[in-house]
């Protein structure tokens, strides 16, 4: 068969389902959608990904995932190598719009539509419509968090909102740049270095949002960063290394995730009726901890791989060490496995999960709501970008209440494993430490329950069946620290010497 007749046998397999669009009794949006995916997708490359589903048991959705997840390193070293920003930003946008309508198919058309919609509101409203715009970017999200919500309860299906979050984030983000940038805006230094002067024109707006290394699962990055890259006024070093070592890195989690979960999968353990009201509480727990690990590889995998192509890319260069001199390759780091499972704190645990957004919601959020409220405002955000299942509110809720009482027992109670002058180790330091770390993980993981769970009442008999053992534990913290019962101690003068 010669490319014509290739060509032509397309064109006729097209127009024979755009005929089958006015059938009696069929749906003609959904038949117009299936005509355009399937001449989209090579039959090869269908064939291919449905015969991976079958002998991996993962469904399409994700192996299409995953199969652009790697895709993402050849392509970012594509992208590396075109001369000139708009050549970039060409290839930018034609391959990420590809890959949306590999992964979602004609779902892409959402990102497109929400992302005109607030591009219009700064081009006509300008700087002062950052809030109108980033209010907008969030309703459109919500609204497909609500809408699968209402057709898919308790389901996990792979659709638009996933990428959706992540394109509302650099919608959120650029707003405020726009307004940093603009003459009748006060900000910090910070906010003043990632800011733009002017709105990117329509083919950098879209490139930003579309970059084939992070369209499809992320890391976010700020626009400022990108546009820079791009256009050759930042240059990197060939991270090859650092993308391997992620891309290796994020390999090995899924085979933990894989193996973990196939063992002790979390919703069908505390699901289970039984389960939860059978064997001793401690075993339990024990039990749904582990699990727990398993279901935080499967994010792992997924970002450590994105932080890989990101490298390749040179997105997740950030200069250099002052002390060693060595590149630094976490821009767009999103995950600290390592720091995340074994913090001190809620705080730092925090800080080291899911990176970028934690910055955004800091950036974005938390340094623009005035205190005491906004540690609550942030984490009432961080719900809502998520969706509408009441397992996050109460996780995020709940957090928040517990973040307040790790605080202060930092402040009131660290000091006293501390020497006199206030930063190194003290008597009981290491056993302080082993604490925190052990408060910290039975803390977390028995209020991350509930975001697995979701729903109110599969939430609520989880942690009926502990007991509500941590919900009880962070009242009585904060009813010592809210009556005084613990204070810091008196600051302790450093030894006279002679």
């Amino acid at each position: 068969m010669t490319a014509t007749d290739a060509g032509l046998s397309v064109v006729d397999g097209l127009a024979a389902r755009l005929a089958d669009v006015t059938a009696p009794g069929t749906a003609a949006w959904a038949r117009l959608a299936a005509a355009v995916d399937d001449n989209m997708q090579p039959a090869v490359l269908t064939e291919g990904v449905q015969s991976l589903s079958d002998a991996s048991g993962v469904g399409t959705g994700e192996v299409k995932l995953f199969l652009c997840l790697l895709a993402a390193y050849p392509l970012a070293l594509v992208w590396r190598k075109l001369p000139g920003a708009t050549a970039k930003h060409l290839f930018s946008v034609t391959v990420g719009l590809w890959m949306l309508q590999f992964v979602i198919g004609y779902q892409w058309l959402h990102i497109v539509l929400s992302s005109l919609i607030v591009y219009t509101i700064l081009l006509v409203g300008g700087p002062n419509a950052r809030v109108v715009a980033a209010t907008v970017a969030m309703l459109y999200l919500s609204g497909g968090h609500i809408y699968r919500q209402y057709t898919d309860f308790l389901g996990w299906t792979l659709d638009w909102t996933m990428q959706q979050m992540i394109v509302t984030q650099k919608l959120h983000a650029l707003a405020f740049n726009y307004y940093d940038g603009s003459a009748g805006a006060n900000p910090s230094p910070d906010q003043k270095a990632r800011s733009v002067a002017k709105l990117p024109n329509p083919l950098e707006f879209f490139s930003f949002l579309l970059f084939p290394a992070n369209v499809v699962i992320g890391p976010t990055f700020e626009v400022s960063d990108y546009l820079a890259f791009a256009n050759g006024t930042l240059v990197a070093p060939l991270g090859v290394i650092p993308a391997l070592s992620r891309l290796g890195q994020g390999l090995v989690l899924l085979v933990m995730h894989q193996v973990i979960n196939a063992f002790y999968p979390t919703f069908a353990l505390l699901g289970d009726k039984s389960f939860r009201e059978s064997r001793n509480v401690f075993f339990r727990y024990a039990i749904i901890w582990l699990s727990l690990i398993g279901v935080r590889c499967k994010y792992y995998f997924g970002w450590k791989i994105a932080e890989g192509a990101a490298c390749l890319a040179g997105l997740g260069y950030a200069g250099v060490d002052k002390t060693t001199g060595e590149p630094l390759w976490n821009r767009v780091e999103n995950i600290d496995v390592i720091a995340y499972e074994t913090s001190q704190s809620l705080r730092n645990a925090s800080s080291n999960w899911n990176k970028t957004t934690n910055l955004w919601l800091r950036r974005y959020v938390y340094e623009r709501v005035a205190p005491p409220s906004n540690l609550y405002v942030s984490y009432f955000v961080s719900a809502f970008w998520h969706g509408f299942y009441p397992g996050y509110y109460m996780f995020f809720l709940s957090v928040a209440v517990a973040t307040s009482v790790h605080r202060n027992v930092r402040r009131c109670i660290r000091p006293r494993f501390l020497a006199a002058d206030g930063k190194s180790d003290g008597p009981g330091k290491g056993a302080y430490d082993v604490a925190s770390f052990i408060a910290t993980t039975l803390t977390l993981n028995y209020f991350i329950m509930s975001f697995v769970m979701l729903s109110w009442e599969l939430s609520f008999a989880t942690f009926k069946s502990f007991h509500f053992a941590g919900h009880i534990a962070v009242a009585i913290g904060l009813l010592v620290f809210q009556l005084g019962l613990i204070r810091p101690p008196p600051k302790k003068l450093p030894a006279k010497t002679q």
